[in-house]
């Protein structure tokens, strides 16, 4: 009788899991189409508004130059300039936001990522133009055509990432069915009183695969130095007009504070939508109550969707710059 009713449980779970996940998945269907339909006028209308900022920041700088008071509202603003910038639609976010949501990921590591994601910006920024002024002494228009070929590399490196997490999640997955096929062979091969319920490592003599935290850990911690390159090597754009405008006005270590304020903005941005989408996913699975050892192909499954959307969007982005549109995102 129990037996049964815990049979009856998990069926009910079971249908409560998929029910969820066909939501989630439909919302993240939604929410791509509609990004797709309304990327232009996106695209253009945080385009007009960074020119507005960019303005300012110039002004600023220009400012700063006869009032050293100008320097905390240029300090003010570069801040600003970051958090703003990236509550826009990013492809840092949209990295974050999309790993993040399909992916296993604790807290810790994705905060580490943010930030140390968000000062690689600024830094891949103040190096191309520091070495391009200094060595090469180029023009703006040679400055900003090098940024975009950082720019297009961070696309592509943001396709690869999908492929990346895509590829892994089918292997995982091609594993996990010939385990399951290998486990269902072994348990009609015992008497029936041996238990279904296989644990981590439940003394039937092999290790189960779902379970493999110190495999997730090494394949972790390699996806995460490809999202931190993959957003990271981007420059960040409002960083190198800072440092460009400030070194017209001879006052260039003011750009390369201006850029690390950006930079502080953006991390900060970036770490809360983080730990949203993180909370987001646990409420979403407390609600479901069904855990991720328990069900084994239902994470896989949204890990593939995870890495396919990130080829999506990798796409997008490099056909959006290929109509010659800037990247300012």
């Amino acid at each position: 009788m129990e037996h049964h009713h815990s049979e009856q449980h998990a069926h009910t779970n079971k249908g409560n899991y998929w029910l969820g996940a066909t939501l989630v998945a439909s919302f993240l269907i939604i929410v791509g189409y509609l990004l797709w339909h309304n990327w232009p006028t996106l695209m253009l209308s945080t385009i007009k508004w960074q020119r507005e900022i960019n303005g300012q920041l110039s002004d600023l700088l220009y400012d700063a130059k006869e009032n050293p008071a100008a320097i905390y509202s240029l300090a003010g603003l570069s801040f600003l300039y970051g958090v703003f910038h990236s509550l826009g639609p990013g492809h840092g976010k949209m990295i974050v936001t999309t790993y993040l949501a399909t992916n296993p990921a604790k807290v810790k590591a994705s905060l580490i990522m943010t930030v140390i994601s968000a000062f690689l910006q600024a830094l891949v920024a103040i190096v191309l133009v520091s070495v391009l002024l200094v060595f090469f002494n180029s023009s703006m228009r040679e400055i900003n055509s090098a940024a975009d070929r950082f720019i297009t590399l961070s696309f592509v490196a943001m396709l690869l990432l999908g492929v990346i997490v895509a590829y892994r999640a089918l292997k995982q997955s091609w594993q996990l069915y010939k385990q399951k096929t290998h486990k269902h062979h072994h348990s009609h091969s015992h008497s029936h009183s041996h238990s279904h319920s296989h644990s981590s490592d439940c003394g039937c003599g092999h290790k189960h695969f779902a379970d493999a935290d110190s495999i997730n850990q090494a394949t972790n911690m390699r996806e995460y130095i490809a999202i931190i390159a993959s957003i990271g090597i981007r420059p960040c754009t409002g960083a190198i007009l800072a440092l460009l405008f400030a070194n017209m006005v001879d006052m260039y270590w003011l750009g390369v504070v201006s850029a690390l304020l950006m930079a502080v903005g953006t991390a900060l941005t970036t770490s809360t939508i983080a730990t949203m989408t993180l909370s987001g996913k646990k409420l979403v699975t407390k609600y479901l109550a069904y855990s991720d050892h328990q069900h084994s192909f239902a994470p896989l499954i949204f890990k593939l969707f995870g890495g396919l959307l990130l080829i999506g969007l990798g796409l997008l982005l490099l056909n959006s710059q290929s109509y010659g549109m800037s990247p300012v995102l």
